[in-house]
């Protein structure tokens, strides 16, 4: 069974993540690439962009990629195919019976809290230690976002999918025409303190890139999908944390340590848990950051 300290240390790591590469399981030539660009996660696709025929050999790359050892700040995803579909069940017993673990799987186009439950039932079932992140792509989801997001314990964060979503709307896919889902999806998020990750922008427009993600990072999302690599910069620069937040989340934790069992005050104000929460993501992504950089802590 997952533990619950394991999964609250990857709850916080994967609302760390500013960033998601999203590669096609069926090009395993790319996956090496993938792990070595700017971006904080990558997600192994074994959905909508594999095609039927060669999902059996998406889901056999996939697997074996996922079974070579990785730096543990990198977050690997897998997203299968729908566990309502045969290759979906597949992907499933392929990951129970395979000894591979990625960080997390989506469900793509999930549309209740008992298709999560069914899944996570089935992790149980391995003694694996991988989360869930439902899809909210469908209208119907939009108005169960909250009930997936508190369906499990393995639910680490929602990933909004932009297209798909678009197209069951029957709207354009503009950012402030799906608005009203990514809001639900930040808020059904927040119920239970996951990730909530937007959907990638599909052009290849910079400044359309640069508006998306500030407009996503203001709404609340704490991090967004990309589909080609020239895009995590911009991303990666957007959801970074700018110095007085970094200043301010220092403070919030101070406070927070050294009020004890006593309620938290910071400047005449109470330090209120989702306060702390926004803290430890930030202090996270910078803790990760100079790491990486070779930087001396302070």
């Amino acid at each position: 069974m997952l533990q619950t300290p394991e999964l609250n240390s990857f709850n916080t790591r994967l609302r760390a993540c500013r960033s998601f590469l999203l590669t096609p399981a069926s090009r395993p030539d790319l996956f090496s690439v993938a792990g070595r660009a700017s971006g904080d996660a990558l997600i192994l696709d074994l959905e909508s962009t594999v095609a039927p025929v060669d999902k059996q050999r998406a889901r056999e790359a996939a697997l074996a990629f996922l079974r070579q050892p990785i730096d543990t700040d990198f977050v690997r995803i897998l997203r299968i195919n729908s566990p309502r579909s045969a290759e979906g069940l597949r992907d499933l017993l392929a990951l129970h019976e395979g000894g591979s673990c990625p960080d997390a799987i989506i469900i793509p186009k999930c549309r209740s809290a008992d298709e999560v439950r069914m899944v996570a039932d089935i992790l149980d079932r391995s003694q694996s230690t991988i989360g869930i992140i439902p899809m909210v792509e469908l209208a119907r989801a939009v108005f169960v976002a909250n009930l997936m997001a508190e369906a499990h314990r393995r639910v680490c964060g929602l990933f909004l999918g932009g297209g798909d979503l678009a197209a069951d709307l029957g709207a354009e896919g503009s950012w402030e025409n799906l608005l009203f889902a990514r809001s639900q999806a930040v808020a059904a998020a927040a119920t239970t303190g996951i990730a909530a990750i937007d959907a990638p922008y599909f052009k290849r427009d910079n400044e359309g890139l640069h508006r998306d993600a500030v407009a996503s990072r203001r709404l609340g999302m704490t991090g967004k999908a990309a589909l080609h690599s020239e895009q995590l910069a911009a991303i990666d620069a957007v959801f970074t944390p700018p110095p007085d937040a970094v200043a301010n989340a220092r403070s919030v934790i101070a406070a927070s340590t050294a009020a004890g069992t006593d309620l938290p005050v910071l400047n005449g104000h109470v330090v209120e848990p989702a306060m702390i929460r926004e803290a430890m993501r930030v202090l996270t992504i910078t803790d990760r950051l100079r790491s990486s950089s070779g930087a001396p802590a302070c």
